[in-house]
């Protein structure tokens, strides 16, 4: 049967279907089903296996309607029968040949998104394509950007209120990131929000001169939606580049999270984590939607671990940060949160690097205590689960020029990793 609005909404409460990326709009990536438990486990064995033919790395998560699970690479789109692995059909995308050498940061794909008789998937070459469920032909392709200036797409589109709505990758490539809403019946362009606040916009006094033209905020995994809200929450990535000896300001709406309206991509709050980031500690990671008690006052809050080390509650309904805490032992780059104006105090060292560009090693490293693998919530338990990284980084600002299509850290990359003891935990 064709997919709804109402399905859409009510995926988080079924269990024979998994119609969003996040088993539901609030991307908890829980399952009220127990026969698989600690005692039932020992009994579970491999019935089927299914080859996607590619030696690069798999990040997508399945998706599961009426017995047949839609599965995505960099290139391909599958449909496999559940119960035996048989491959009922498959799309293939044609890359121009020099997308793998330019493309940011990871030949890969995150999954796809069912609405109406459609699978639609983003590509590398920065398009967003709807494919027949039922035949696997394409339907409507529809052109972001041009690819050539460092522009990609690599996760889950994500269907809010009747949109479809997609982000970017490439920061590292000095872009302006943007979110994009479609109609998923045409493929036809509804709007655009820039993720980095130009001159004329709300937060364009953040950035000076004409840095915001390559400030990065990409926008590369899915976000989360609450449809009694009608809030859609979004991760924004890092500044480009990191060197901030060369960009001033705290650069909105890069490490943010940002709550818009589905139908319009209007900004109605927003948060950000890392103003004027120098450490490519992104915002990106899911914003996972709870509702809480905090001083025993039940709230609609917003659970975000960043890569910077701190873990995050916020009020969902405005923006409010209730909870900021450490969730790793080795935190250099800030010495905590002030609760008060809900920004970083920075320590004496990245002060220091800021002012004179002398080096400091820096934890948690560039890839962050997290990074895009997520995390998920039991209701039942009241706890977050989550893998996290630990090594640092001996940071160092370098000058770098843009150069279009070019990587353009700022920094110096050739340094190896700090590592500890152990080099991550549950």
């Amino acid at each position: 049967a064709a997919v709804t609005a109402k399905d859409l909404e009510n995926d988080a409460k079924t269990t024979d279907n998994i119609l969003i990326q996040g088993m539901g709009y609030d991307i908890k990536r829980y399952s009220p089903l127990t026969q698989i438990n600690t005692k039932t486990i020992k009994r579970l064995v491999p019935v089927w296996q299914y080859s996607m033919d590619e030696t690069r790395g798999q990040e997508s998560q399945p998706l599961l309607l009426d017995g047949v699970l839609y599965v995505t690479d960099h290139e391909k789109t599958v449909a496999l029968n559940a119960l035996t692995g048989r491959q009922i059909w498959m799309n293939k995308i044609e890359y121009p040949p020099e997308v793998p050498r330019i493309v940011c940061c990871g030949i890969l794909n995150r999954g796809a998104a069912i609405y109406g008789n459609k699978i639609i998937r983003t590509t590398l070459d920065a398009n967003v394509i709807a494919i027949d469920i039922k035949t696997g032909k394409e339907v409507w392709r529809s052109h972001a950007i041009d690819f050539k200036a460092g522009y990609s797409m690599t996760l889950a589109p994500l269907i809010a209120n009747g949109v479809v709505i997609t982000g970017v990758s490439g920061a590292e490539y000095g872009i302006r990131g943007f979110l994009d809403g479609w109609d998923p019946e045409t493929g036809k362009h509804l709007w655009r929000r820039y993720t980095v606040a130009g001159p004329d916009e709300k937060g364009g006094e953040t950035w000076i001169g004409d840095q915001w033209k390559h400030g990065g905020g990409s926008a590369w995994l899915t976000g989360s939606y609450d449809p009694k809200l009608d809030l859609v929450y979004w991760g924004v990535g890092n500044p480009s580049s990191w060197n901030v000896l060369r960009r001033k300001g705290d650069n909105l709406y890069t490490g943010s999270v940002i709550a818009i309206r589905p139908k319009t991509g209007e900004i109605v709050w927003h948060y950000q984590f890392n103003p004027n980031d120098a450490f490519d500690y992104d915002s990106t990671a899911e914003m996972l939607l709870a509702d809480i008690k905090v001083d025993g006052k039940l709230r609609k809050v917003l659970m975000h671990a960043d890569r910077n080390g701190f873990f995050y509650v916020i009020d969902r309904t405005n923006g409010q940060l209730l909870r900021a805490n450490p969730f790793v032992d080795k935190i250099t780059w800030a010495k905590g949160i002030d609760m008060k104006t809900g920004r970083p105090i920075p320590s004496e060292a990245n002060l220091r690097m800021r002012k004179t560009g002398e080096p400091f090693e820096m934890w948690p490293h560039l890839l962050g205590a997290k990074n895009w693998m997520p995390m998920s919530y039991n209701p039942g338990t009241g706890l977050v689960y989550l893998n996290s990284l630990t090594f640092g980084f001996n940071y160092k600002p370098v000058d770098q020029p843009y150069q279009e299509g070019v990587f353009w850290a700022g920094i110096d990359l050739a340094t190896p990793p700090v590592p500890p003891p152990a080099n991550g935990s549950l």
